[in-house]
């Protein structure tokens, strides 16, 4: 008999759903000159998640540290399929929004969005547990452990 899966709810950003590897940093990120849009790699030195791939894996962080590069980065890494597949943020803020909205409309790919958890994704998860998303209705299930 299977244990039921731990249930999170936070608020939908972005409609789409996903199922994959979580990777969670503590720190806010931002995409322009953050991520190498070629290979999907966090290049920020100053960030938790140097050297870590993003590519196609659920990435939680607190809030963006934005500019309005932000967008046409995550395109290009869209555009390479070396983006996340799905964000979670405690706040999303119009730039990561706009991310998943530009990629729908150029590529044709969801990337789903949830934010408003209680409390800071790395306290909730860590890095490797698998989750399921949900952008339309906010739902994020925690499908295994890593």
């Amino acid at each position: 008999m299977s244990l039921p899966h731990e249930m999170l709810q936070g608020k939908g950003c972005a409609p789409g759903d996903f199922e994959g590897e979580a990777v969670v940093s503590n720190q806010p990120f931002g995409f322009w000159q953050g991520i190498d849009p070629q290979t999907g790699t966090v290049i920020d030195k100053r960030h938790d998640l140097c050297g870590t791939s993003l590519k196609g894996k659920v990435f939680f962080f607190p809030y963006g540290r934005g500019s309005t590069g932000t967008p046409g980065i995550f395109l290009e890494a869209v555009r390479n399929g070396c983006a996340p597949a799905a964000i979670v943020n405690v706040k999303s803020e119009p730039m990561i929004v706009m991310c998943a909205l530009l990629a729908e409309a150029f590529f044709k790919v969801q990337i789903p969005i949830v934010d408003g958890l209680e409390g800071n994704p790395r306290d909730i998860l860590q890095t490797g547990d698998r989750v399921r998303i949900n952008g339309t209705t906010g739902a994020i299930e925690i499908v295994s452990r890593g």
